[in-house]
């Protein structure tokens, strides 16, 4: 068994690193794998199973068998633990939720946000060539884990996870087109908000949006409209205001700072958009928010509903 543990944490990322490789080489005993974790955030799996191979993950009062080729999806919480018979080989990697895709790129953010999503086990069996690329790419992933100071690691795992990730994604893409239209638009307005919730300072537009989603602006619009009683566009403003007065309420940053790090460029934008959605200026509103902290009265209520 040959494993890698990243030491190293791509830009931008925080806490323990987001990616971790495992190579399941023949052996003479059963194997146990523990899935679960106490960190904040959890972490998925992703397990490769060869030709003749076969293994078990379960949870207490549930098991599910897999045997190989087929590559198998374990979104966080849906399995305790994984074991492995004597003689199998297998390859796994292992994604930390909501962190791993900094190392993916902007190319692949609709197969994070479909698999990221995943409410349930997702196993498929595929054709043994397949199994073999994707054992390459998790085998290349753990040797730049274990050689992290190596000129272009991180380049080397992001290709390689992307790849891995891809194909996967590719096997159940067909499965999604044939969901009924509730299920579809649950689905698509979740992506819709973990997407808003990593890329808000980027102030994208709605037809940005609607691209990395993989459909028209207009359908966007008209699910949001329908199932969330508010427009795209209101939304990702809403989400703006709603992070500008956390900020402005939480400390005594000054305003032009806040607003460079919600991604505005000039100030005075800042001031009339903050003024637009809540009636007072940046300065105005912290005042009063701290008036009435003093004072032992409840803080201001924003005047749309809170985002998500």
């Amino acid at each position: 068994m040959r494993r890698g543990v990243a030491d190293s944490t791509p830009a931008g990322a925080s806490g323990p690193t987001p990616v971790g490789a495992e190579l399941i080489a023949s052996h003479y005993v059963a194997r146990r794998w523990m899935l679960t974790s106490k960190a904040a955030r959890p972490f998925i799996h992703l397990l490769c199973l060869h030709v003749g191979a076969a293994a078990e993950v379960g949870r207490p009062g549930k098991t599910t068998a897999f045997t190989g080729p087929a590559i198998v999806w374990l979104p966080a919480g849906s399995a305790e633990w994984l074991e492995v018979p004597a003689g199998a080989t297998a390859e796994l990697l292992q994604l930390r939720a909501g962190v791993w895709h900094r190392y993916l790129p902007p190319s692949a953010e609709p197969a994070y946000l479909a698999l990221e999503a995943a409410g349930g086990i997702m196993a498929r069996p595929v054709e043994p060539d397949l199994v073999t690329t994707m054992s390459r790419s998790i085998a290349a992933i753990a040797a730049e884990i274990a050689s992290p100071a190596r000129s272009g690691a991180a380049s080397i795992m992001s290709a390689e996870l992307t790849l891995c990730v891809l194909r996967f994604w590719r096997l159940f893409a067909g499965a999604t087109d044939d969901r009924d239209e509730e299920g579809s638009s649950a689905e698509i307005l979740t992506r819709f908000r973990r997407l808003l919730e990593e890329r808000y300072q980027q102030h994208l537009r709605v037809s940005d949006y609607a691209n990395l989603l993989g459909m028209t602006p207009d359908r966007l619009h008209a699910l949001c409209s329908r199932e969330l009683k508010r427009s795209p566009s209101e939304l990702i403003q809403q989400r703006l205001v709603k992070e500008a007065a956390t900020r402005l309420e939480a400390g005594t940053v000054a305003v032009k700072q806040i607003a460079f790090a919600l991604g505005f460029k000039d100030t005075a934008y800042f001031n009339r958009f903050f003024r637009k959605h809540t009636g007072e200026a940046p300065g105005v509103w912290r005042r009063r928010v701290a008036a009435r902290v003093r004072a032992g009265r409840s803080r201001p209520t924003l005047n749309f509903a809170d985002w998500p």
